[in-house]
Protein backbone atom coordinates (compact mmCIF):
# COMPACT_ATOMS: atom_id res chain seq x y z
CA UNK A 1 0.00 0.00 0.00
CA UNK A 2 1.38 3.08 -1.17
CA UNK A 3 2.10 5.75 1.94
CA UNK A 4 2.41 9.73 1.54
CA UNK A 5 3.25 11.27 5.01
CA UNK A 6 1.34 14.50 5.86
CA UNK A 7 3.23 17.34 7.59
CA UNK A 8 2.51 20.41 9.43
CA UNK A 9 3.09 23.89 7.52
CA UNK A 10 6.11 25.66 9.31
CA UNK A 11 7.52 22.25 10.89
CA UNK A 12 6.81 20.36 14.28
CA UNK A 13 8.05 20.76 17.30
CA UNK A 14 10.21 17.93 18.27
CA UNK A 15 8.12 14.68 19.60
CA UNK A 16 5.46 15.52 17.81
CA UNK A 17 3.54 12.84 15.74
CA UNK A 18 3.19 12.53 12.03
CA UNK A 19 0.62 10.88 10.78
CA UNK A 20 -0.04 8.59 7.11
CA UNK A 21 -2.77 8.29 5.47
CA UNK A 22 -3.52 5.10 3.40
CA UNK A 23 -4.00 5.75 -0.87
CA UNK A 24 -4.86 3.26 -2.15
CA UNK A 25 -8.52 1.25 -1.94
CA UNK A 26 -10.67 4.05 -3.42
CA UNK A 27 -10.41 6.71 -1.02
CA UNK A 28 -7.05 8.11 -1.69
CA UNK A 29 -6.63 10.93 -4.34
CA UNK A 30 -5.38 8.65 -6.66
CA UNK A 31 -8.86 7.92 -7.71
CA UNK A 32 -9.69 11.31 -9.58
CA UNK A 33 -6.17 11.49 -10.90
CA UNK A 34 -7.84 12.42 -14.73
CA UNK A 35 -10.74 14.85 -12.89
CA UNK A 36 -10.87 18.03 -14.73
CA UNK A 37 -9.97 21.41 -12.89
CA UNK A 38 -13.33 22.67 -13.26
CA UNK A 39 -14.90 19.18 -12.20
CA UNK A 40 -12.28 19.51 -8.94
CA UNK A 41 -13.23 23.15 -8.28
CA UNK A 42 -17.31 21.89 -8.48
CA UNK A 43 -16.31 19.13 -5.86
CA UNK A 44 -14.36 21.25 -3.38
CA UNK A 45 -17.42 23.87 -3.59
CA UNK A 46 -19.74 21.28 -2.77
CA UNK A 47 -17.63 19.69 0.27
CA UNK A 48 -17.44 22.99 1.39
CA UNK A 49 -21.21 23.84 1.55
CA UNK A 50 -21.46 20.30 3.00
CA UNK A 51 -18.91 20.98 5.73
CA UNK A 52 -20.24 24.65 6.53
CA UNK A 53 -24.04 23.11 6.86
CA UNK A 54 -24.83 22.19 10.86
CA UNK A 55 -25.39 18.77 11.35
CA UNK A 56 -27.00 19.20 14.32
CA UNK A 57 -30.04 21.83 14.73
CA UNK A 58 -31.74 22.13 17.88
CA UNK A 59 -32.91 24.78 20.10
CA UNK A 60 -30.50 23.37 22.27
CA UNK A 61 -27.70 23.74 19.42
CA UNK A 62 -28.73 27.31 18.91
CA UNK A 63 -28.32 28.37 22.06
CA UNK A 64 -25.37 26.82 22.49
CA UNK A 65 -24.05 28.72 19.55
CA UNK A 66 -25.39 31.87 20.89
CA UNK A 67 -23.38 31.75 23.37
CA UNK A 68 -19.75 30.51 21.82
CA UNK A 69 -20.34 33.43 20.06
CA UNK A 70 -20.59 35.83 23.04
CA UNK A 71 -17.11 33.84 23.92
CA UNK A 72 -15.99 35.23 20.37
CA UNK A 73 -16.88 38.54 20.52
CA UNK A 74 -15.51 39.09 23.96
CA UNK A 75 -12.19 37.28 22.64
CA UNK A 76 -12.44 39.87 19.91
CA UNK A 77 -12.91 42.94 21.98
CA UNK A 78 -10.36 42.08 24.80
CA UNK A 79 -7.62 40.38 23.44
CA UNK A 80 -6.24 43.03 21.72
CA UNK A 81 -5.62 45.21 25.25
CA UNK A 82 -3.73 42.13 26.68
CA UNK A 83 0.05 42.60 27.10
CA UNK A 84 2.87 40.11 27.82
CA UNK A 85 5.55 41.47 30.63
CA UNK A 86 8.92 40.15 30.35
CA UNK A 87 11.77 40.80 33.45
CA UNK A 88 15.21 40.95 33.98
CA UNK A 89 17.29 40.92 36.87
CA UNK A 90 20.94 41.36 37.19
CA UNK A 91 20.51 38.80 40.18
CA UNK A 92 18.55 36.11 41.09
CA UNK A 93 15.41 36.57 43.04
CA UNK A 94 16.22 37.28 47.24
CA UNK A 95 15.30 34.51 49.09
CA UNK A 96 12.00 33.42 50.45
CA UNK A 97 10.44 36.36 52.60
CA UNK A 98 8.07 33.94 53.78
CA UNK A 99 4.22 35.01 55.03
CA UNK A 100 4.20 36.99 57.80
CA UNK A 101 0.17 37.50 58.93
CA UNK A 102 -2.55 36.31 60.38
CA UNK A 103 -3.07 32.62 61.19
CA UNK A 104 -6.28 31.10 62.56
CA UNK A 105 -6.17 29.39 65.90
CA UNK A 106 -6.44 25.62 65.62
CA UNK A 107 -4.04 25.23 62.54
CA UNK A 108 -0.63 22.31 62.70
CA UNK A 109 2.17 24.72 63.20
CA UNK A 110 3.45 25.02 66.82
CA UNK A 111 4.41 28.64 67.97
CA UNK A 112 8.45 29.41 68.23
CA UNK A 113 9.88 25.84 67.86
CA UNK A 114 9.46 26.16 63.69
CA UNK A 115 8.83 22.17 63.69
CA UNK A 116 6.43 20.98 61.10
CA UNK A 117 4.87 22.38 58.06
CA UNK A 118 4.27 25.71 57.80
CA UNK A 119 0.11 26.14 57.18
CA UNK A 120 0.47 28.72 54.68
CA UNK A 121 3.78 27.62 53.65
CA UNK A 122 1.98 24.28 52.24
CA UNK A 123 -1.45 26.56 51.51
CA UNK A 124 -0.02 30.06 49.98
CA UNK A 125 3.33 29.07 47.37
CA UNK A 126 3.74 31.40 44.68
CA UNK A 127 5.04 30.98 41.09
CA UNK A 128 8.62 31.93 40.43
CA UNK A 129 10.16 34.94 38.70
CA UNK A 130 11.11 36.70 42.30
CA UNK A 131 8.27 35.14 44.33
CA UNK A 132 5.00 37.08 44.63
CA UNK A 133 5.07 39.68 47.76
CA UNK A 134 5.51 38.11 51.18
CA UNK A 135 5.89 34.84 48.93
CA UNK A 136 8.22 31.96 48.81
CA UNK A 137 10.03 30.98 45.59
CA UNK A 138 9.74 28.57 43.42
CA UNK A 139 12.13 26.39 44.44
CA UNK A 140 9.79 25.59 47.72
CA UNK A 141 7.37 22.28 47.70
CA UNK A 142 5.24 21.75 44.97
CA UNK A 143 2.15 22.65 46.84
CA UNK A 144 -0.23 25.53 47.79
CA UNK A 145 -1.06 28.73 46.65
CA UNK A 146 1.17 30.42 43.74
CA UNK A 147 1.01 33.51 42.30
CA UNK A 148 0.21 32.74 38.33
CA UNK A 149 3.63 34.19 37.34
CA UNK A 150 5.96 32.26 35.34
CA UNK A 151 9.82 31.82 35.77
CA UNK A 152 11.11 32.94 32.01
CA UNK A 153 15.12 32.22 33.08
CA UNK A 154 17.55 33.26 35.74
CA UNK A 155 16.56 36.45 36.90
CA UNK A 156 13.54 37.18 34.83
CA UNK A 157 10.25 36.26 34.80
CA UNK A 158 7.03 36.28 32.33
CA UNK A 159 3.12 37.43 33.59
CA UNK A 160 0.24 39.06 31.37
CA UNK A 161 -1.04 42.72 32.32
CA UNK A 162 -3.86 44.87 30.26
CA UNK A 163 -4.05 48.56 29.08
CA UNK A 164 -6.79 50.03 30.66
CA UNK A 165 -5.70 53.73 29.56
CA UNK A 166 -5.01 54.69 26.02
CA UNK A 167 -2.08 56.59 26.93
CA UNK A 168 -0.41 53.40 27.69
CA UNK A 169 -1.31 53.54 31.41
CA UNK A 170 -0.87 48.77 32.11
CA UNK A 171 -2.22 47.28 35.16
CA UNK A 172 -0.45 44.32 36.38
CA UNK A 173 0.26 42.32 39.26
CA UNK A 174 3.41 43.51 41.68
CA UNK A 175 5.14 40.29 42.03
CA UNK A 176 5.40 40.16 37.66
CA UNK A 177 7.94 43.18 38.20
CA UNK A 178 8.93 43.66 41.76
CA UNK A 179 12.95 43.70 41.79
CA UNK A 180 13.14 43.90 38.24
CA UNK A 181 16.34 45.89 36.35
CA UNK A 182 14.35 45.95 32.77
CA UNK A 183 10.44 45.09 32.16
CA UNK A 184 9.58 44.93 28.46
CA UNK A 185 5.97 44.93 27.15
CA UNK A 186 4.71 43.34 24.28
CA UNK A 187 1.35 44.41 22.92
CA UNK A 188 -1.25 42.19 21.09
CA UNK A 189 -0.02 43.69 17.80
CA UNK A 190 3.44 42.59 17.89
CA UNK A 191 5.01 45.88 19.36
CA UNK A 192 7.46 45.84 22.11
CA UNK A 193 8.35 48.51 24.74
CA UNK A 194 11.51 47.70 26.43
CA UNK A 195 12.36 49.69 29.59
CA UNK A 196 8.85 50.28 30.08
CA UNK A 197 8.22 52.71 33.02
CA UNK A 198 7.25 51.12 36.27
CA UNK A 199 4.81 53.90 38.04
CA UNK A 200 3.88 52.06 40.70
CA UNK A 201 3.52 48.83 43.07
CA UNK A 202 1.81 48.15 45.71
CA UNK A 203 2.84 45.19 47.59
CA UNK A 204 -0.47 44.36 49.65
CA UNK A 205 -2.62 44.24 47.41
CA UNK A 206 -0.44 42.88 44.60
CA UNK A 207 -1.07 45.29 42.32
CA UNK A 208 1.06 47.73 40.05
CA UNK A 209 1.23 49.94 36.72
CA UNK A 210 3.43 49.94 34.10
CA UNK A 211 3.69 52.82 31.36
CA UNK A 212 4.70 52.38 28.00
CA UNK A 213 5.30 55.77 24.93
CA UNK A 214 2.28 54.88 23.01
CA UNK A 215 -1.44 56.42 22.76
CA UNK A 216 -4.25 55.37 20.80
CA UNK A 217 -3.75 52.22 22.06
CA UNK A 218 -6.82 49.23 22.64
CA UNK A 219 -8.24 49.25 25.91
CA UNK A 220 -10.37 46.94 28.34
CA UNK A 221 -13.81 48.20 29.74
CA UNK A 222 -13.73 48.22 33.33
CA UNK A 223 -16.65 46.77 35.20
CA UNK A 224 -18.21 46.35 38.51
CA UNK A 225 -17.04 43.51 40.88
CA UNK A 226 -18.99 44.28 43.91
CA UNK A 227 -21.93 43.50 41.35
CA UNK A 228 -20.16 40.05 40.81
CA UNK A 229 -22.11 37.03 41.63
CA UNK A 230 -21.11 33.13 42.38
CA UNK A 231 -22.24 31.06 39.56
CA UNK A 232 -21.82 34.27 36.60
CA UNK A 233 -19.16 33.10 33.71
CA UNK A 234 -15.44 34.08 33.64
CA UNK A 235 -13.44 34.47 31.15
CA UNK A 236 -9.17 34.81 32.06
CA UNK A 237 -6.84 35.80 29.15
CA UNK A 238 -3.53 36.03 29.18
CA UNK A 239 0.02 33.94 28.72
CA UNK A 240 0.17 30.64 30.51
CA UNK A 241 3.64 29.22 30.16
CA UNK A 242 4.28 31.84 27.74
CA UNK A 243 1.10 30.99 25.04
CA UNK A 244 0.15 34.66 24.28
CA UNK A 245 -3.40 35.27 24.39
CA UNK A 246 -5.10 32.50 25.70
CA UNK A 247 -8.07 32.32 26.74
CA UNK A 248 -10.13 29.87 28.95
CA UNK A 249 -13.32 29.84 30.50
CA UNK A 250 -15.17 29.05 33.46
CA UNK A 251 -17.38 30.61 36.60
CA UNK A 252 -17.40 32.52 39.59
CA UNK A 253 -16.84 29.91 42.08
CA UNK A 254 -16.72 32.32 45.41
CA UNK A 255 -16.63 36.03 45.89
CA UNK A 256 -15.21 37.47 48.88
CA UNK A 257 -12.79 35.35 49.26
CA UNK A 258 -10.30 36.32 52.41
CA UNK A 259 -7.37 34.19 51.55
CA UNK A 260 -3.94 35.88 52.77
CA UNK A 261 -1.72 35.81 49.28
CA UNK A 262 -0.51 38.98 50.81
CA UNK A 263 0.57 40.62 54.04
CA UNK A 264 -2.61 42.51 54.21
CA UNK A 265 -4.55 41.55 50.98
CA UNK A 266 -7.85 42.97 49.74
CA UNK A 267 -9.64 40.19 51.45
CA UNK A 268 -12.28 39.51 49.25
CA UNK A 269 -10.69 38.05 46.03
CA UNK A 270 -12.62 36.12 43.62
CA UNK A 271 -12.45 32.93 42.80
CA UNK A 272 -13.26 30.90 39.65
CA UNK A 273 -12.58 27.86 38.14
CA UNK A 274 -11.46 29.51 34.98
CA UNK A 275 -7.92 27.90 34.21
CA UNK A 276 -5.29 30.07 35.06
CA UNK A 277 -1.13 28.74 34.80
CA UNK A 278 2.24 30.29 35.38
CA UNK A 279 2.18 33.26 33.10
CA UNK A 280 -1.31 34.48 33.45
CA UNK A 281 -0.31 36.72 36.72
CA UNK A 282 -1.80 40.65 35.69
CA UNK A 283 -4.12 39.52 32.82
CA UNK A 284 -7.65 40.23 32.89
CA UNK A 285 -10.87 38.47 34.75
CA UNK A 286 -13.59 39.37 32.17
CA UNK A 287 -17.30 38.66 32.66
CA UNK A 288 -19.87 37.72 29.79
CA UNK A 289 -20.29 41.27 28.72
CA UNK A 290 -16.28 41.40 28.26
CA UNK A 291 -15.77 43.96 31.00
CA UNK A 292 -13.04 42.97 33.80
CA UNK A 293 -13.96 42.43 36.81
CA UNK A 294 -10.92 40.80 38.23
CA UNK A 295 -6.47 40.79 37.77
CA UNK A 296 -5.78 37.41 37.57
CA UNK A 297 -3.36 36.68 40.64
CA UNK A 298 -2.81 33.33 42.12
CA UNK A 299 -3.67 29.78 42.07
CA UNK A 300 -3.83 26.54 44.20
CA UNK A 301 -1.79 23.68 43.25
CA UNK A 302 -0.26 20.42 44.24
CA UNK A 303 1.36 20.12 40.81
CA UNK A 304 2.17 23.84 39.53
CA UNK A 305 -0.41 23.68 37.18
CA UNK A 306 -3.78 24.56 37.10
CA UNK A 307 -6.56 22.52 39.25
CA UNK A 308 -9.67 24.57 39.19
CA UNK A 309 -9.08 26.85 42.00
CA UNK A 310 -8.11 30.47 41.06
CA UNK A 311 -7.92 33.83 43.07
CA UNK A 312 -8.66 37.59 41.05
CA UNK A 313 -7.67 41.00 43.09
CA UNK A 314 -11.62 42.30 42.03
CA UNK A 315 -11.19 45.26 39.63
CA UNK A 316 -13.07 47.64 42.13
CA UNK A 317 -9.50 47.41 44.81
CA UNK A 318 -7.33 47.10 42.03
CA UNK A 319 -8.55 50.16 40.13
CA UNK A 320 -8.50 52.52 43.64
CA UNK A 321 -4.73 51.46 43.91
CA UNK A 322 -3.82 51.77 40.34
CA UNK A 323 -5.17 55.23 40.41
CA UNK A 324 -2.89 56.33 43.15
CA UNK A 325 0.00 54.31 41.85
CA UNK A 326 -0.24 56.29 38.95
CA UNK A 327 -0.36 59.57 40.84
CA UNK A 328 2.23 59.43 43.63
CA UNK A 329 3.76 56.08 43.11
CA UNK A 330 2.96 54.65 46.56
CA UNK A 331 0.07 54.11 48.51
CA UNK A 332 -0.34 55.64 51.75
CA UNK A 333 -1.91 53.77 54.85
CA UNK A 334 -3.41 54.90 58.01
CA UNK A 335 -2.12 51.97 61.19
CA UNK A 336 -3.05 50.99 64.50
CA UNK A 337 0.08 49.63 65.95
CA UNK A 338 -1.26 46.43 66.95
CA UNK A 339 -1.10 42.90 66.12
CA UNK A 340 -4.10 40.85 65.68
CA UNK A 341 -5.47 37.97 65.09
CA UNK A 342 -8.84 36.52 64.61
CA UNK A 343 -10.94 35.95 67.36
CA UNK A 344 -12.59 32.08 66.78
CA UNK A 345 -15.06 30.48 69.25
CA UNK A 346 -12.15 28.13 70.95
CA UNK A 347 -9.86 31.17 71.28
CA UNK A 348 -13.08 33.69 72.87
CA UNK A 349 -13.38 30.46 75.37
CA UNK A 350 -9.40 30.23 76.06
CA UNK A 351 -9.84 33.57 77.02
CA UNK A 352 -13.02 33.23 79.36
CA UNK A 353 -15.46 35.05 76.73
CA UNK A 354 -18.31 34.01 74.86
CA UNK A 355 -17.50 31.68 72.36
CA UNK A 356 -19.76 33.77 70.25
CA UNK A 357 -18.16 36.94 70.63
CA UNK A 358 -16.01 37.96 67.47
CA UNK A 359 -13.25 40.78 67.27
CA UNK A 360 -9.73 41.11 66.47
CA UNK A 361 -7.68 39.78 69.79
CA UNK A 362 -4.30 41.93 70.33
CA UNK A 363 -1.75 39.81 70.67
CA UNK A 364 0.90 42.54 70.41
CA UNK A 365 1.20 46.16 70.88
CA UNK A 366 3.92 48.94 69.68
CA UNK A 367 5.20 51.00 71.74
CA UNK A 368 4.38 54.01 71.87
CA UNK A 369 1.96 53.74 68.61
CA UNK A 370 -1.54 55.01 68.28
CA UNK A 371 -2.63 52.02 70.27
CA UNK A 372 -0.46 52.06 72.94
CA UNK A 373 -0.96 55.63 73.66
CA UNK A 374 -5.04 54.92 73.67
CA UNK A 375 -4.15 52.53 76.41
CA UNK A 376 -4.64 49.32 74.74
CA UNK A 377 -3.22 45.71 76.14
CA UNK A 378 -2.27 42.58 74.67
CA UNK A 379 -5.40 40.69 75.20
CA UNK A 380 -7.86 43.02 74.76
CA UNK A 381 -10.41 42.12 72.02
CA UNK A 382 -11.23 44.96 69.23
CA UNK A 383 -15.09 44.33 68.73
CA UNK A 384 -16.41 47.83 67.16
CA UNK A 385 -14.31 50.93 65.63
CA UNK A 386 -16.31 53.72 64.81
CA UNK A 387 -19.55 51.57 66.20
CA UNK A 388 -19.68 49.62 63.41
CA UNK A 389 -18.89 45.64 64.60
CA UNK A 390 -14.93 44.39 63.91
CA UNK A 391 -15.76 40.34 62.75
CA UNK A 392 -11.98 39.53 62.33
CA UNK A 393 -8.15 40.71 62.03
CA UNK A 394 -8.75 40.66 58.55
CA UNK A 395 -11.95 43.58 58.52
CA UNK A 396 -9.93 45.71 61.07
CA UNK A 397 -6.96 45.91 59.05
CA UNK A 398 -8.87 46.83 56.10
CA UNK A 399 -10.76 49.41 57.62
CA UNK A 400 -7.91 50.92 59.48
CA UNK A 401 -5.38 50.96 56.49
CA UNK A 402 -8.16 52.66 54.57
CA UNK A 403 -9.09 55.19 57.43
CA UNK A 404 -7.67 59.11 56.88
CA UNK A 405 -3.80 59.39 58.49
CA UNK A 406 -4.05 61.28 61.53
CA UNK A 407 -7.68 60.43 62.20
CA UNK A 408 -9.25 59.77 65.14
CA UNK A 409 -11.57 56.51 65.31
CA UNK A 410 -13.28 54.95 68.39
CA UNK A 411 -12.65 51.91 69.50
CA UNK A 412 -14.58 49.43 71.41
CA UNK A 413 -12.81 46.62 73.64
CA UNK A 414 -13.42 44.05 75.52
CA UNK A 415 -10.92 43.46 78.79
CA UNK A 416 -11.65 41.41 81.58
CA UNK A 417 -15.26 40.57 80.99
CA UNK A 418 -15.89 44.34 80.64
CA UNK A 419 -16.53 46.34 77.45
CA UNK A 420 -14.93 50.29 77.17
CA UNK A 421 -14.44 52.98 74.83
CA UNK A 422 -10.70 54.12 73.91
CA UNK A 423 -9.92 56.78 71.12
CA UNK A 424 -6.73 56.32 69.01
CA UNK A 425 -5.36 58.84 66.37
CA UNK A 426 -3.87 57.00 63.85
CA UNK A 427 -0.53 57.16 62.14
CA UNK A 428 0.94 55.99 58.95
CA UNK A 429 2.71 53.07 57.93
CA UNK A 430 5.29 53.52 56.24
CA UNK A 431 6.45 51.06 53.26
CA UNK A 432 7.86 48.10 54.17
CA UNK A 433 6.09 48.20 57.76
CA UNK A 434 4.12 45.33 58.64
CA UNK A 435 1.05 46.17 61.11
CA UNK A 436 0.42 42.22 61.74
CA UNK A 437 3.26 40.60 63.44
CA UNK A 438 3.63 37.08 63.74
CA UNK A 439 0.08 35.62 64.53
CA UNK A 440 -0.65 33.18 67.53
CA UNK A 441 0.16 29.73 66.50
CA UNK A 442 -2.87 26.55 67.14
CA UNK A 443 -3.71 25.10 70.40
CA UNK A 444 -5.92 24.04 73.14
CA UNK A 445 -5.69 23.47 76.41
CA UNK A 446 -7.22 22.29 79.86
CA UNK A 447 -6.51 21.95 83.38
CA UNK A 448 -4.01 22.56 85.83
CA UNK A 449 -0.40 24.11 84.72
CA UNK A 450 0.93 20.02 85.71
CA UNK A 451 -2.20 18.99 83.13
CA UNK A 452 -0.83 21.30 80.80
CA UNK A 453 2.14 19.79 81.27
CA UNK A 454 4.08 22.61 82.59
CA UNK A 455 5.47 23.17 85.92
CA UNK A 456 6.38 26.77 87.00
CA UNK A 457 7.83 29.10 89.60
CA UNK A 458 7.64 32.60 90.70
CA UNK A 459 10.23 34.92 88.98
CA UNK A 460 13.33 35.67 90.90
CA UNK A 461 16.62 37.86 90.20
CA UNK A 462 18.36 34.64 90.08
CA UNK A 463 16.00 32.88 87.48
CA UNK A 464 15.14 36.16 85.18
CA UNK A 465 19.00 35.94 85.04
CA UNK A 466 19.57 32.26 83.88
CA UNK A 467 16.15 33.12 81.50
CA UNK A 468 18.12 35.43 79.69
CA UNK A 469 14.77 37.70 80.88
CA UNK A 470 15.73 41.60 81.88
CA UNK A 471 15.36 42.87 85.38
CA UNK A 472 12.43 44.69 84.86
CA UNK A 473 10.71 41.03 83.29
CA UNK A 474 7.40 40.42 85.46
CA UNK A 475 5.25 37.04 85.33
CA UNK A 476 5.72 33.67 85.82
CA UNK A 477 9.02 31.26 84.50
CA UNK A 478 8.12 27.74 82.84
CA UNK A 479 10.70 25.57 84.74
CA UNK A 480 9.94 22.55 83.28
CA UNK A 481 7.38 20.82 80.25
CA UNK A 482 6.87 16.99 80.12
CA UNK A 483 7.49 15.17 77.05
CA UNK A 484 4.46 14.74 74.42
CA UNK A 485 2.02 16.92 76.39
CA UNK A 486 -0.39 19.96 75.05
CA UNK A 487 2.53 22.34 76.23
CA UNK A 488 4.97 20.72 74.16
CA UNK A 489 2.77 20.29 71.36
CA UNK A 490 2.71 23.59 71.31
CA UNK A 491 6.57 24.42 71.57
CA UNK A 492 6.44 25.87 74.99
CA UNK A 493 9.73 25.21 76.74
CA UNK A 494 12.17 25.80 80.11
CA UNK A 495 12.55 29.43 79.79
CA UNK A 496 9.14 30.90 78.91
CA UNK A 497 7.90 33.44 80.80
CA UNK A 498 4.30 33.58 80.68
CA UNK A 499 2.91 37.14 81.34
CA UNK A 500 -0.50 36.57 80.94
CA UNK A 501 -3.40 34.04 80.97
CA UNK A 502 -6.06 35.00 79.23
CA UNK A 503 -6.34 38.82 80.08
CA UNK A 504 -5.18 39.02 83.11
CA UNK A 505 -1.59 39.87 84.13
CA UNK A 506 -0.16 37.33 86.42
CA UNK A 507 3.08 37.16 88.45
CA UNK A 508 2.42 34.32 90.98
CA UNK A 509 2.22 30.84 90.45
CA UNK A 510 -1.09 30.57 92.31
CA UNK A 511 -2.90 33.75 90.22
CA UNK A 512 -1.81 30.92 87.18
CA UNK A 513 -3.66 28.33 88.75
CA UNK A 514 -6.64 30.57 89.47
CA UNK A 515 -7.40 32.39 86.42
CA UNK A 516 -6.68 29.10 84.35
CA UNK A 517 -9.59 27.32 86.86
CA UNK A 518 -11.70 30.28 86.05
CA UNK A 519 -11.57 30.29 82.42
CA UNK A 520 -11.84 26.53 81.89
CA UNK A 521 -14.86 26.61 84.64
CA UNK A 522 -16.75 28.91 81.84
CA UNK A 523 -16.37 25.85 79.10
CA UNK A 524 -18.16 23.03 78.09
CA UNK A 525 -17.34 20.26 75.55
CA UNK A 526 -14.58 17.58 74.99
CA UNK A 527 -11.87 20.25 74.77
CA UNK A 528 -11.24 23.48 76.81
CA UNK A 529 -8.89 25.95 75.92
CA UNK A 530 -6.39 28.38 77.93
CA UNK A 531 -4.57 31.35 76.20
CA UNK A 532 -1.08 32.15 77.84
CA UNK A 533 0.57 35.18 77.37
CA UNK A 534 4.40 34.03 76.91
CA UNK A 535 7.54 36.02 77.05
CA UNK A 536 10.48 34.58 75.10
CA UNK A 537 13.79 36.50 75.60
CA UNK A 538 11.29 39.39 74.27
CA UNK A 539 9.22 37.65 72.07
CA UNK A 540 5.76 37.63 72.81
CA UNK A 541 2.78 36.00 71.60
CA UNK A 542 -0.52 34.14 72.62
CA UNK A 543 -0.35 30.90 72.98
CA UNK A 544 -3.77 28.49 73.05
CA UNK A 545 -3.24 25.14 74.58
CA UNK A 546 -5.85 22.48 74.50
CA UNK A 547 -6.83 19.48 76.74
CA UNK A 548 -9.03 17.08 76.10
CA UNK A 549 -10.64 15.03 78.76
Amino acid sequence: MNRKQITVPGGLAAGALLFFLPLAGGCGPSENANATPAATTATTAAATSVAAAPVVQTPATKDAATLQNAFVQVAKFAGPAVVTITTERRLPPPSSRGFWGPQPFGGPRAPFNGNGPDPFEEFFRRFGGGGGPFGFEPSSAQTGFQPAQQQGRPGGGLGSGFVYGANGLILTNAHVVRDADTVTVKLADGREFKNAKVLGEDARTDVAVVKVDATDLPTVKLGDSSRVQVGEWAIAVGNPFGLEKTLTVGVISATARDVPLTEAGPGDYLQTDASINPGNSGGPLLDIQGRVVGVNNAIFSRTGGNVGIGFAIPINTAKEIADVLAKEGRVRRARLGVGVADLEAQAAAAFGLDSSTRGALVQTVEPNGPAARAGIQPGDVITQINGTPVQDAGDLQQRVSRSPIGSTVTLTILRGGKTRTVTARLAELEPGEGEVPPAPSPGDADGSPSRLGLQIAALTPELARRAGLSPSARGVLIVGVQNGSPAAEMGLRLGDLIERVGQTAVTTPAQVQAEIKRILGKQTGDTKNVALYVNRRGERRFVIVGLNR
